[in-house]
C-alpha cells in the first residue's frame, strides 16, 4: 500500500495537565461516592456509574493515539490505545468534504454515524470530515473529527480536491447534491457542476436586480 501523506496526533503539556486535572476530580468524586455508600450501606450505584463512565471517556480520548495515510484511493485512519488497534477506512469518492468543526446544538443536516478520531490532548483544531455511505437509493452520513497539520491537508486536497478545508455551506451542498444524485441516477460531480452553476446564475440575477432598482 502506497502512502502519499501521513498525519500523526500530538500532545500538548497544556492540554495533558487539564486532563489529568478533571481525571484527579473524577476519581475525588468516586471516593466520595463510595464512602456515602458504605455510609448507607447501599451502592449509589447511578452516580458511581456515571463518574466512571466519564473517566473511561477521558482516559481512553487521551491515551489513544490516531494516525492519518492518504492511499491511492481512501483515508486510512489507525486507532491505537495500548495493546488494541483498530481501523476505519472512507474511499475518497465517498467523502463530501472537510470544514472547520464547530459545536451545533441543532442542525438539520442528520447524521447517521459520528467519530471522534482525535486526541483531547493534541491542542490543534479540529475539522470534520462528512462522508456517505451509498445503499441502493438510500445514502447515510457520517461525520468523523481529525486534528492534522495544514501540510497533511494540502496533500488531502488533491485526491479530493476543492472540498478538504472547505466552508461548511459548500461541503453541505455537494452532500446534497450527492443525495439528488444518486436519486435521479447522475454523477456527482455533473450533478454538483449544474446545482453550483444554478445557485451563481440566481445570484448573479439577484446583484443585476438590484443594481437596477438603483
Amino acid at each position: 500500500m502506497k502512502i502519499f501523506g501521513k498525519a500523526e496526533s500530538k500532545r500538548s503539556i497544556t492540554a495533558a495537565f487539564v486532563i489529568a486535572f478533571f481525571c484527579i476530580l473524577l476519581l475525588i468524586a468516586m471516593g466520595w461516592t463510595i464512602s456515602r455508600s458504605i455510609a448507607k450501606g447501599i451502592i449509589i450505584l447511578d452516580e458511581l456509574f456515571v463518574e466512571v463512565v466519564a473517566l473511561f471517556v477521558i482516559l481512553k480520548s487521551a491515551v489513544a493515539q490516531y494516525t492519518y495515510l492518504l492511499t491511492g484511493d481512501k483515508l486510512v485512519i489507525v486507532e491505537k490505545i495500548l495493546f488494541y488497534t483498530k481501523k476505519m477506512e472512507i474511499p475518497y469518492n465517498m467523502i463530501d468534504g472537510v470544514y472547520a468543526h464547530k459545536t451545533e446544538f441543532i442542525s438539520k443536516f442528520r447524521l447517521r454515524y459520528k467519530y471522534r478520531k482525535c486526541s483531547t490532548v493534541d491542542n490543534r483544531p479540529i475539522w470534520a470530515l462528512i462522508y456517505s455511505i451509498v445503499n441502493g437509493k438510500k445514502i447515510k452520513n457520517g461525520r468523523v473529527l481529525l486534528k492534522a497539520d495544514p501540510a497533511f491537508f494540502e496533500a488531502f486536497d488533491r485526491f479530493v480536491p476543492n472540498r478538504i478545508c472547505a466552508p461548511q455551506a459548500d461541503v453541505m451542498l455537494y452532500s446534497y447534491a450527492r443525495r439528488d444524485a444518486v436519486m435521479h441516477d447522475e454523477s456527482v460531480e455533473e450533478y454538483f457542476k449544474k446545482l453550483s452553476g444554478a445557485s451563481e446564475e440566481s445570484t448573479d440575477t439577484a446583484h443585476t436586480e438590484e443594481e437596477g432598482s438603483r
